[in-house]
């Protein structure tokens, strides 16, 4: 069972996504050491893998698979996130497993996605972090999309570097999307989808543009909203300057060519100790090698992202007047697909 949070009675926790277009990054080191650090410095942190298929995650935590999953969850045979959270070997730190079958994650439905969604933000906790699975799906994007804080986790060469921007790319439409449906644009959104679809082939912030042409209020509106869009980079297992230079390098190039801001929080040098922590089933960061140069980089990343703080959170829609809606932000997560759980 989950225990009461730090947090102010009536708030809710933040959640932070790890994601990336690529398998085999560094996503669960990453999420594994970012609970460990903010656990230790105080928080209250439940790690959910979500990667339904092949979940991961224990390992990185020293635990055997979890006897209660998040399909356990997202099959309605616990009901709420709390049920399905275990104890770590570090006090404050909770781990929601992934799937104990085959449950692939694009069999989720919307209105599964919107309800984890919600019920995410209904833990005892202070900060949700989601280990995601690999790649560009739907399902990832809309998990990706309206975290508070989203994180990349990339190596140091050509495919990885491709697959995040094809990431970040489908991450800011998704999150446009859901936006345009949500403030009642959605039509607007078809239309320029439909009708043009050659002059939005590029960056996804064309998508944007177009919107203007047709309506101003809306396009201010959203773009309003997608600035506190800006995910961060982490660039993991460097072994020289050069790698570690890769990071400030995709900050100016997704600037320039996808227009969406990028913000490299850090990187993780090259580490053989890892793979033994892995075998012998201890904790990097708590047990292993606390002290070495990788784990400090760990701590030294963690720091930073706990201090930029999350994106701002999507809206909900109150009605303020007959005919007319107006934006609150609330505890309450974007739709998915349209429509409410």
């Amino acid at each position: 069972m989950v225990a009461t949070s730090t947090e102010v009675p009536g708030s809710r926790p933040q959640v932070w996504a790890i994601g990336g277009g690529k398998g085999g990054t560094g996503k669960s080191l990453l999420a594994s050491s970012l609970g460990i650090h903010l656990a230790q410095t105080g928080r209250r942190v439940v790690l959910i893998d979500g990667d339904l298929g092949t979940p991961n995650l224990h390992t990185f935590l020293g635990l055997e698979l979890p006897d209660v999953s998040l399909s356990d969850f997202v099959q309605r045979r616990v009901p709420t996130l709390d049920d399905a959270a275990v104890e770590t070997s570090v006090p404050g730190l909770l781990l929601v497993s992934g799937a104990r079958n085959q449950l692939d994650a694009e069999s989720l439905k919307h209105f599964q996605k919107s309800r984890l969604l919600r019920l995410l933000l209904e833990l005892s906790a202070d900060v949700v972090i989601l280990d995601l699975g690999a790649g560009t799906s739907l399902t990832t994007l809309d998990l990706f999309a309206p975290a508070d804080l989203g994180v990349m986790v990339i190596l140091p060469e050509p495919t990885s570097v491709e697959n995040a921007y094809r990431f970040v790319k489908g991450a800011y439409s998704r999150r446009l999307q859901h936006l345009c449906r949500l403030m009642g644009y959605g039509e607007i959104l078809d239309l320029v989808l439909r009708h043009r679809e050659a002059a939005v082939a590029g960056s996804p912030i064309a998508v944007l543009e177009e919107i203007d042409r047709i309506d101003r209020h809306a396009a201010d509106g959203l773009a309003a909203q997608m600035s506190g869009f800006s995910p961060h980079l982490v660039i993991n297992q460097t072994r020289d300057g050069d790698d570690a230079w890769l990071g400030e390098s995709m900050e100016v190039a997704s600037r320039r060519l996808l227009r969406i801001p990028l913000r490299y929080a850090g990187s993780v040098p090259h580490d053989p100790q890892l793979v033994r922590c892995l075998k012998d089933r201890r904790t990097f960061l708590a047990e292993a090698s606390p002290c070495s140069r990788t784990a400090t980089a760990l701590r030294d990343i963690a720091g930073t992202l706990a201090a930029r703080g999350g994106a701002t959170p999507l809206p909900t829609l109150a009605p303020q007047s007959a005919g007319s809606l107006h934006l609150e932000l609330t505890a309450r997560p974007t739709l998915i697909g349209g429509a409410a759980a």
